[in-house]
């Protein structure tokens, strides 16, 4: 094991032990062992939940049924998605970065004894963990994290969706990724699944301006390399062309509720995380 996958571990662990981490609500009702209330029939509920003692002394007889909150368990999936561009960071790696959010989604399910499972998704599952309660699984998790090779990865958005959709039950399931990628669409996931997606970025690659003079530069899906000059007109265009990407990102994350927030390699990421989930 890696040395780095050793200090995400304890690290991961200490934060998530040490505090309320993981103690998060879902938005899930369904047909859990916990009773929530009693409510009016409406067209289109399940007759099998009809409360015929509440109905009986209802004061004008309408119909009342029983409403549950999910069972205790949550059906939790963490997605890694692969690209080249995560091969990036000036003050850490955004593979480390994820990594650790990895092992603190991990010890955070642990404590709440929830099941995870997490796969690694490029183009189509890299890599696929059966879902587990124990923390034990981890150090394989992240060092595979850490140690993949994400150079010449694609993602395809449109592939996970259609694995997700496969699983058949609804999850809560965190995505964590660059999110660099042009027309990302989960709209086809979110019906029935509970979505957060964490936008892992580092600050130069959203403001090169610092960056001013003639550079070789790698494009990190085909490695090819691109001798540009970055000047202040350059590095105007590049963020007004980043900040038109988020914009129209972030819109669909609001008109699709899925819930997201935007870690940089340089924040303190529990802070972030814990402002996000509680």
């Amino acid at each position: 094991m890696q040395e780095i996958t050793k200090e995400i571990l304890l690290k991961a662990k200490r934060d998530v032990f040490s505090s309320n981490m993981g103690s998060h609500i879902t938005i899930f009702k369904g047909e859990g062992i916990d009773f929530d209330e009693i409510k009016e029939y409406n067209i289109g509920d399940d007759i099998r939940k009809i409360n015929w003692n509440a109905t009986a002394k209802s004061a004008d007889g309408s119909l009342q049924i029983n409403q549950f909150n999910d069972e205790r368990e949550l059906n939790i999936i963490i997605a890694f998605m692969v690209s080249g561009n995560i091969y990036f960071g000036s003050v850490e790696l955004k593979q480390y970065i994820m990594a650790y959010i990895v092992a603190m989604l991990g010890y955070s399910a642990v404590k709440n004894n929830d099941r995870y499972q997490t796969i690694f998704f490029d183009e189509n599952v890299a890599k696929e963990y059966t879902p587990t309660r124990s923390s034990g699984v981890l150090e394989d998790i992240v060092n595979y994290a850490v140690e993949l090779n994400p150079l010449q990865k694609n993602i395809s958005w449109e592939h996970f969706c259609y694995y997700i959709n496969s699983l058949k039950k609804r999850s809560l399931i965190f995505i964590i990724g660059d999110f660099l990628e042009d027309n990302i669409n989960l709209s086809t996931i979110t019906a029935k699944n509970e979505i957060y997606a964490l936008v892992v970025r580092d600050k130069l690659e959203e403001d090169i301006s610092k960056l001013k003079g003639e550079f070789d530069l790698i494009d990190p899906m085909s490695l090819q390399t691109v001798n540009q000059t970055i000047n202040s007109g350059v590095g105007s265009n590049y963020k007004a062309l980043l900040k038109q990407h988020d914009d129209a990102l972030f819109e669909h994350f609001i008109n699709y509720k899925i819930k997201y927030t935007k870690i940089y390699t340089d924040d303190d990421i529990f802070l972030k995380l814990s402002e996000l989930l509680c």
